[in-house]
């Protein structure tokens, strides 16, 4: 046999590299063309084809069922998608570790009964110490139903999250919350040339948070009720529709909002309709 055709032997024998989409059909028994299809139609409707494989990847590496709502598509504000993980992924690939010897949490509430933290304890075989994660009910909390209602759940799952993470590296996958935050700070958009005049003069103090964010948002030509409209439907402003002025925002929020200004703006131009 020649140099040539061996070398064509050799190449043929190698088997091809299944692709994302029939390694997930093979995971599900399903067929590939069928699979397909029904990602489109379900829960991966609003990607597009590049999207919904890049999807498809991630659920590949995690372990992750789609259809059971383990990982869903987010739509990014900026455009795109954001891959999210339900708290019943993340609790999922957390327990498939074979590393994982175990989890505790704790709650603390603050003197008025409201929740203050939640830390979780992870043990980890092999590791002589456990990996002990912290998050803050103020710092975590948002204005929305699952939050005003059942605040010490969802505190307990945004910890899980956060903890799962930190023990094992989890990578390039979110919570429902932090996706909402990234299609506020990951939305790109350019400030104008020449900012418009302001519609009304600042009324807090000039070296506030809520002072620096009402000269930017007044500065580019939106309102307090273009404010409060994003606040309510992103949920970053807590009790937005209540507020009469830019120095009832809580100065966390101001802060997190001054922090994402570029994609702030944005949301309002959207708002606004411009």
């Amino acid at each position: 046999m020649t140099t040539t055709a061996i070398q064509k032997h050799n190449a043929s024998a190698v088997p091809a590299k299944p692709s994302a989409l029939n390694v997930m059909a093979t995971r599900l028994s399903v067929e590939p063309a069928k699979l397909l299809e029904t990602l489109k139609a379900t829960v991966f409707a609003k990607a597009t084809n590049e999207e919904m494989l890049a999807l498809v990847a991630v659920a590949n590496e995690y372990g992750l069922n789609p259809f059971l709502k383990e990982l869903y598509a987010f739509p990014s504000k900026g455009g795109g998608i954001v891959p999210i993980v339900s708290v019943d992924g993340w609790n999922k690939m957390l327990i498939r570790q074979p590393e994982f010897d175990g989890i505790e949490f704790e709650m603390v509430d603050a003197e008025d009964g409201t929740p203050h933290s939640c830390t979780a304890t992870i043990y980890v075989k092999g590791r002589t110490r456990p990996m002990k994660i912290t998050e803050y009910f103020a710092e975590c909390k948002r204005n929305t139903e699952p939050w005003n209602t059942m605040p010490r759940r969802m505190l307990r799952n945004r910890t899980l999250c956060q903890a799962s993470r930190m023990a094992f590296g989890f990578s390039g996958i979110y919570n429902e919350d932090e996706a909402a935050a990234i299609t506020v700070e990951s939305t790109v958009t350019s400030m104008p040339a020449e900012p418009p005049p302001r519609l009304i003069a600042p009324s807090t103090s000039a070296t506030s948070p809520q002072a620096e964010l009402e000269s930017i948002v007044l500065g580019a030509g939106f309102s307090l009720d273009h404010l409060q409209k994003f606040g309510a439907e992103s949920g970053n402003i807590t009790d937005a529709t209540s507020i009469t002025a830019f120095s009832e925002i809580s100065t966390d929020e101001a802060k997190r909002l001054l922090r994402a200004k570029t994609g702030l703006l944005s949301a309002l131009a959207k708002i606004k309709g411009e």
